[in-house]
């Protein structure tokens, strides 16, 4: 886990490639994704609404809960979502935290745009969902329960296509994404119709 020390707006080109990917009226404005060098739970990235006032309590919080919940799938928990749960009653949802480490904190459009791209997939979950935090606690108890299946935290991301896409739980949804971009954007395949008919037009 790290605590965040510096944060920044996205940068020209990551807005680019995001709002390339899932249209600009789908996410919320550039002035309200905040990208930090906070990582969480075994170091690994996460992205979380909250509002101004809490934003950074809420980071922290999430990198000290881990000792607070028993064993690795309460640490993973805590990580992710202790310090948002924190502030589930805020009244408003100012902004969203992508928290993603020193070195793709400084411009992930270069370092790793397909993690920019996942992570801007939960902003955009965030977004489009009545409740922001459904998808931070959905993905935070997938997660936990691959962990204790004993197949691990990845469990949560692997997906075959072809389903519906509200079968599939926030980090599919978010690798299905990921995964398109990575291949090129196509306009055919397995991927596409996901990004065609839902993620474009806003469809959780």
């Amino acid at each position: 886990m790290r605590a965040p020390t510096t944060a920044r707006w996205m940068n020209d080109d990551e807005w680019e490639i995001v709002t390339r990917v899932f249209t600009s009226d789908k996410l919320p404005y550039k002035q309200r994704i905040f990208v930090t060098d906070a990582l969480g739970a075994y170091n690994a990235p996460f992205t979380i609404p909250t509002s101004l006032v809490s934003s950074l309590p809420a980071v922290l919080a999430s990198g000290f809960g881990g000792g607070l919940i028993g064993g690795p799938a309460g640490a993973a928990l805590a990580g992710m979502v202790g310090g948002a749960v924190s502030y589930i009653l805020s009244a408003v949802n100012a902004g969203y935290l992508m928290n993603v480490g020193t070195a793709a904190q400084q411009n992930m459009a270069t370092y790793d745009p397909d993690l920019l791209v996942h992570e801007t997939a939960h902003v955009w979950q965030g977004r489009n969902s009545t409740f922001a935090l459904t998808y931070t606690i959905e993905s935070a108890l997938n997660q936990c329960a691959g962990i204790a299946g004993g197949s691990g935290r990845g469990a949560a991301y692997a997906y075959t296509p072809g389903h519906a896409w509200s079968s599939y739980n926030p980090e599919q949804q978010a690798k299905i994404v990921e995964h398109w971009y990575a291949a090129g954007e196509p306009t055919s395949g397995a991927l596409w119709p996901y990004v065609r008919d839902y993620v474009r037009r806003g469809i959780v």
